[in-house]
C-alpha cells in the first residue's frame, strides 16, 4: 500500500531503495541481587563489555581511510573517548558495589537517572547530547548479554528505517551499502544527523511512527530536500523519481559552481558569506561550499560532548587546527555559550524555573572565571596561527563587556601576547539591541543572533508546539529591531554580521542587504545558494523592499510581499529550485 510521511530535513538528496527495518527495542532489564563474592567479577564483566563496545567502534572507524577528514570520524572518536572516560564508568561500578546488583541493572539505573534530570531541559541540542549516552549504554547492554553486533552487508540501494539510530550504527550501515535513512525520532543537531550530512546520505528524521507502518522489503523513496518519504511509490512516481534525481544531481553541480562566486551583490556591494561551524572538522566542508570565513565557531561541542571540560591544551590544539586550515581574513570564535539548560553530559541540569533567562552564556563564564580564562588563554595562544576574533554570547549590558575585555587584557599580559584580537558581542537580547549604539562604542564588531533575538523579543519558545507558529523573522517588531541595530552600528563605523538562521534563509537575504549588513554567516549548505542570490540582487532595490516591508503590520503580509518582490525583480536570473525555495520560506 502506498503512503507518504513528512519529517525533518536532515541531509539533502534523494534515494530509492528497499526497506531494511532496524529493530533496536529497548532492552528490558531485571534487577538481580548479588552475593559479595560476585561483586568483583560483575565489575570485571561490565568493564569487559565497555572494552568490547570500544573495540566495535574502533573496527568501524578503522574501515575509513585515516587521511579522510569528516564529522563522522570526529564523532566516532568522541564515542570512543566517552567509553574511555573513567567518570562515566565509575558511577556504574559504584552502583554495582553499593547496591550489590548486576551490571545490566546498574547501567540502566544510571541512564534512567540521567533521563529524569534531562526532563527539565527544553534545549533540543542538549537533549540530543544525552542521546549519545543512551546509544553507548544500549551498546554496552547488548554486549553484556552477548548479542551479536555485526551489521549485515546490505544489498545495494537499501534504506535503513528505525525508531532511532546511533551515529555509530549510521556509519556502519553507510559502509554496507545503505543509500538512505528514515527514523521515527531525531533532530537536525543530533550526532546522527551530523554524520548523515557528513557522509552525504539522504536522511529524513522525525517521522514519528514509520517503523510501525513499513515492512522489510517495501519500496521506499527518501526526499532529503523536502523531508518527504514515500513508501511503495506508484510506477508514475518511480518515473518521476528518476527525473527528479537527475534534476537534483544537476542542482548539486549548479550549487558547486555558485560556491566559487564572490559574496557580492549585482551592483558591487561586498557582503562576506561565512560559515557557522560546531566542530573543527567542518572547516573543510565550509571551504568546499565556498565560505569566505568562519562567522561563528560554536565552542560548546567540546564542552558538552564529554563528561569533563577540555583542558587549555585540548582547546588550543582545536582552535589552532581551525586557524591553520582556513586562511581567511579572520576566524570568529564564540566563547562558551553554556549554562541554563546547556551543560556537559556529566553535569546535572539547572533547577532554575527559567533556565533560558538564567545563568548561561557570558553570565556563566563570568561566574566560572577560571574556565573562561582557560578558554581565553587557548584562543590567544592559537591566534598566532591566524587572525582570530572573539565573540561574546548573551551580552545584556555594558558592564559585562568591560569585564570581559579586562579578563582578555589580563590574560594577554600573562601570555606576553603582542596581539589583541578584535572583540565583538552577540546581539540577541532586546536590551543589547536597544543599547546597540553604546555597545558599538565598546567593541570592534556586532553579530546579530537572530534565533534568540526573535525568541526573546516575541517571548516565544520556538520548540514549544503550542506557540512556535509565532516564531518568525518577518514579524515587524523583529525587523524594526534588526534595522535599528544595523543603523546604530553603521553610524559608529562598526561592522555587523548576522549569524542566526535568518542569514541563510533566502527570502530574508534582500531584507538584511537592504538594511546594510556586512556579513552573513550560516550553515555550510546554504552558502552557495545565498551567494547566487546575492549576485542577482541590488542594494538599492533591496532598500526599497525594506522600506515598503516595514510599513506593513503583520508577519504574513511582510512575508508575502518580500517573496513576491524577489521573484518579480530577480526571478528570471535565479534557477527554478531557488525560486521554489524562496516561495516556501
Amino acid at each position: 500500500m502506498r503512503f507518504e510521511l513528512k519529517g525533518i530535513v536532515i541531509s539533502p538528496g534523494v534515494a530509492l531503495g528497499r526497506v531494511v527495518l532496524l529493530n533496536r527495542f529497548k532492552t528490558i532489564v531485571e534487577r538481580k541481587k548479588l552475593e559479595p563474592p560476585l561483586i568483583e567479577p560483575e565489575k570485571k564483566r561490565f568493564l569487559s563489555a565497555v572494552e568490547k563496545s570500544k573495540e566495535q567502534i574502533l573496527q568501524i572507524r578503522d574501515k575509513f581511510d585515516p587521511k579522510e577528514a569528516g564529522d563522522h570520524l570526529q564523532i566516532l572518536n568522541l564515542n570512543i573517548m566517552m567509553l574511555e572516560d573513567e567518570i562515566l564508568c565509575e558511577e556504574v561500578l559504584r552502583t554495582i558495589e553499593n547496591e550489590q546488583v548486576n551490571a545490566e541493572w546498574a547501567i540502566t539505573y544510571l541512564l534512567s537517572k540521567k533521563s529524569e534530570a534531562f526532563k527539565r531541559v527544553e534545549d533540543i541540542y542538549m537533549k540530543e547530547r544525552l542521546a549519545d549516552i543512551y546509544y553507548l549504554g544500549e551498546r554496552i547492554l547488548r554486549n553484556l548479554r552477548g548479542v551479536h553486533e555485526d551489521i549485515p552487508n546490505l544489498e545495494e540501494d537499501s534504506i535503513v528505517v528505525s525508531h532511532d539510530i546511533s551515529p555509530v550504527d549510521l556509519v556502519g550501515f553507510a559502509k554496507h551499502h545503505a543509500v538512505g535513512f528514515a527514523t521515527d525520532v531525531g533532530g537536525s543537531t543530533s550526532h546522527s544527523a551530523i554524520v548523515a550530512k557528513s557522509l552525504g546520505i539522504p536522511t529524513v528524521m522525525g517521522l514519528e511512527d514509520i517503523t510501525l507502518k513499513v515492512s522489510p522489503g517495501d519500496s521506499i523513496f527518501v526526499d532529503g530536500y523536502n523531508g518527504l518519504v514515500i513508501v511503495n511509490p506508484t510506477e508514475k512516481e518511480l518515473r518521476e523519481f528518476k527525473k527528479r534525481r537527475k534534476e537534483f544531481q544537476a542542482l548539486e553541480k549548479k550549487l558547486a559552481s555558485y560556491a566559487t562566486l564572490p559574496g557580492k551583490t549585482l551592483d558591487g556591494r561586498e557582503i562576506r558569506v561565512s560559515a557557522n561551524i560546531e566542530i573543527s572538522d567542518e572547516v573543510d566542508l565550509a571551504m568546499c561550499y565556498g565560505a569566505e570565513g568562519i562567522g561563528m565557531y560554536r565552542t560548546e561541542f567540546m564542552f558538552t560532548s564529554s563528561v569533563y571540560f577540555p583542558t587549555e591544551e585540548e582547546q588550543f590544539e582545536d582552535y589552532k587546527k581551525v586557524l591553520s586550515r582556513f586562511h581567511s581574513p579572520y576566524i570568529t570564535i564564540r566563547t562558551l555559550d553554556i549554562g541554563g539548560d546547556k551543560f556537559p553530559v556529566g553535569m546535572e541540569p539547572s533547577k532554575a524555573i527559567n533556565p533560558a533567562l538564567g545563568l548561561r552564556g557570558i553570565r556563566f563564564s563570568l561566574k566560572d572565571e577560571k574556565t573562561f580564562r582557560t578558554q581565553i588563554r587557548a584562543i590567544l595562544r592559537a591566534s598566532e596561527f591566524g587572525k582570530v576574533r572573539i565573540l561574546i554570547p548573551m551580552i545584556s549590558n555594558i558592564l559585562e563587556i568591560r569585564e570581559v575585555k579586562r579578563i582578555i587584557l589580563e590574560t594577554a599580559r600573562e601570555l606576553n601576547s603582542h596581539t589583541f584580537p578584535e572583540v565583538g558581542v552577540m546581539v540577541e537580547i532586546p536590551s543589547a539591541a536597544i543599547m546597540a549604539s553604546e555597545i558599538a562604542d565598546e567593541v570592534e564588531f556586532l553579530s546579530i543572533g537572530t534565533n534568540d533575538l526573535i525568541q526573546y523579543t516575541l517571548a516565544v519558545d520556538r520548540v514549544n508546539d503550542h506557540v512556535s507558529y509565532l516564531f518568525t523573522p518577518f514579524n515587524p517588531a523583529v525587523l524594526r529591531l534588526i534595522k535599528t541595530i544595523i543603523e546604530r552600528a553603521n553610524e559608529k563605523g562598526v561592522p555587523v554580521s548576522v549569524c542566526g538562521e535568518m542569514a541563510g534563509q533566502l527570502s530574508c537575504v534582500p531584507l538584511l542587504v537592504g538594511m546594510g549588513v556586512d556579513e552573513l554567516s550560516m550553515n555550510v549548505h546554504s552558502i552557495p545558494k545565498v551567494k547566487k542570490l546575492l549576485s542577482s540582487i541590488t542594494v538599492n532595490e533591496s532598500k526599497e523592499i525594506v522600506e515598503h516591508a516595514l510599513k506593513l503590520k503583520t508577519a504574513a503580509e511582510i512575508r508575502e510581499f518580500v517573496t513576491q518582490s524577489i521573484v518579480e525583480k530577480w526571478g528570471d536570473t535565479l534557477p527554478g529550485e531557488l525560486r521554489q525555495e524562496i516561495a516556501l520560506d
